[in-house]
């Protein structure tokens, strides 16, 4: 919920068509005030925010429904994993089955 100077609620569609206002000066057309979570989460997560605290912040009932719904930021993750280890482990020689013999 977010306030006004006022410390009264602001309203909902007022509140979405000034951020709309704002990201059109900025030239960010087609941001929604609701992408601000989905940044939030997704930037956290590539920083190396711990799921749980995500989760929490952003008010959902479990981890596991956080990681749902970014799990596509987590397959990123993952293949930068992999070619860390590409990079630590050596080469393998690459053998043909006519090599084998």
């Amino acid at each position: 919920m977010f306030v006004s100077v006022e410390d009264k609620p602001l309203n909902p569609p007022s509140l979405s068509r000034d951020f709309a206002r704002i990201v059109k000066r900025a030239g960010l057309e087609n941001v929604r005030f609701h992408d601000l979570r989905h940044s939030f989460a997704s930037l956290m997560l590539l920083r190396g925010a711990k799921p749980k605290v995500i989760s929490e912040a952003l008010g959902h009932a479990s981890v596991a429904f956080t990681m749902d719904i970014y799990s596509h930021i987590i397959q990123g993750m993952q293949s930068e994993a992999m070619a860390l280890l590409d990079d630590v482990l050596p080469s393998g020689i690459n053998v043909k089955n006519d090599d084998k013999k």
